[in-house]
């Protein structure tokens, strides 16, 4: 296991993913947009597929840099999590095997066999857990970002953010307080045009979908931590210094049962993707680079 702790952070914007094709795909979550890059302009032989699962309350758009920055080496597939972005309503509610089952689903559909890197933050990043638990002959690797592992201790939060995104969601209090959990500050000040649109993402949303996928990321699901040390796959576990809902001791011992764990502390909030753009990134390509 490896740290870094870098004293500086360069910061970049964000850009949007341009001609990124994007399917509507059916699987047991309901049906699911998946964004697809396509084949890379510059094939090497350390080129991959790289699946990225987004944060609840959030769409594929929070890995804008990473696309940019990724896409001419890598094929990226990008999959909206049900009661997000475009993706349509899950049935019920699901667990975290679940969505990786349905990650399975999407990649068959898109004829990719080959094992992948699985990438996630927050939600993602337990969806990435449970893909390389559940469907190890498909991970080539894993990368979590900012995922609480842990099963739920602050349940009366956890309930009241699901709540509020069945009835509050249209509010400013209810996004910016979600935004406020997810940002460092200097991040929100900056990013003004991703803020909002972080922020109507939230406020267009079907309010049942949304609130069903919340309450079973935050309130249902299984505790992750203690079965870490069946991941085989190379592992990049990265978290944040100031992230309010995940301490970062507590994520530091739970990645260091990781057999082939990378441990990488940022100085940002719950999305790193976001506050620190170019250093998860460059964090990801060494990653990569390594494999």
């Amino acid at each position: 296991m490896t740290s870094a702790h870098p004293e500086t952070v360069a910061r970049i914007t964000p850009v949007k993913p341009n001609s990124v094709k994007m399917r509507s795909i059916p699987t047991k979550l309901g049906r699911l947009a998946i964004y697809d890059t396509g084949i890379p302009s510059r094939m090497h032989a350390s080129s991959q597929v790289l699946v990225l699962w987004p944060s609840v309350l959030a769409d594929h758009r929070i890995y804008a840099a990473q696309v940019a920055a990724l896409r001419e080496r890598h094929r990226l597939i990008l999959i909206d999590g049900p009661g997000h972005g475009a993706s349509g309503a899950s049935p019920g509610r699901f667990s975290m095997a679940q969505c990786a089952d349905a990650v399975v689903e999407g990649l068959d559909a898109l004829e990719i066999v080959q094992p992948v890197v699985c990438i996630g933050t927050s939600w993602g990043g337990l969806v990435a857990g449970e893909f390389a638990l559940g469907h190890p002959d498909r991970a080539r690797a894993v990368v979590m970002l900012n995922a609480p592992v842990f099963k739920s201790s602050a349940r009366w939060r956890d309930g009241f953010v699901s709540w509020g995104a069945r009835w509050l969601k249209r509010t400013n209090v209810y996004a910016d307080g979600v935004a406020e959990s997810y940002f460092m500050p200097e991040t929100r000040k900056r990013e003004t045009a991703f803020m909002d649109e972080f922020r109507d993402h939230i406020r267009r949303a079907h309010g049942a979908a949304m609130a069903r996928a919340v309450r079973s990321v935050l309130l249902e699901r299984d505790d992750l931590a203690s079965r870490l040390k069946g991941i085989a796959a190379p592992t990049l576990f990265v978290a944040g210094t100031h992230d309010p809902m995940c301490p970062i001791d507590d994520l530091r011992r739970a990645a260091a049962q990781l057999p082939h764990g990378r441990f990488v502390e940022l100085p940002t909030a719950h999305l790193s993707v976001v506050d620190a753009p170019a250093e998860t990134t460059r964090a990801i390509a060494a990653f990569l680079d390594d494999l």
